[in-house]
């Protein structure tokens, strides 16, 4: 799996309602908010977009545990490990992201080329 070097170019959050007409299957009911990230790679210049589900506090941050034993839980470890591995949070319960978002552009991530897509690499 080779991996290459890509910016983030937007980040933002969003409601699923502002994303979908009709909220996608497999998205339960505690999963509200959504992140879209757009990354753009160095060399060919190809865009590549994330989308992280979770559940977005009125303080701006998220609950990285879920009650729920289904793929929710496994959507908010996906995005608390997106911001440690990227160092772009370090206490992640209590990291602001509405805040905080704008500061994501020009972050280096990395990137897996698949066909003509490809999808940011979260470990």
């Amino acid at each position: 799996m080779e991996k290459v070097k890509a910016v983030i170019e937007d980040a933002g959050v969003y409601k699923i309602g502002d994303l979908f007409t009709k909220k996608p299957c497999g998205l339960k009911i505690n999963e509200t908010d959504a992140i879209v990230i757009t990354a753009k790679t160095e060399r060919s210049n190809r865009v590549v977009t994330r989308t992280f589900y979770f559940c977005l506090k009125p303080d701006g941050t998220f609950y990285e545990e879920s009650i729920a034993r289904n793929g929710s839980r496994t959507r908010r470890h996906r995005l608390a490990s997106f911001l440690r591995h990227y160092k772009i949070a370090e206490d992640v319960k209590r990291y602001n992201i509405t805040e905080r978002i704008g500061e994501w552009r020009g972050v280096p991530v990395e990137v897996v080329p698949i066909e003509k897509d490809g999808i940011i690499y979260v470990p």
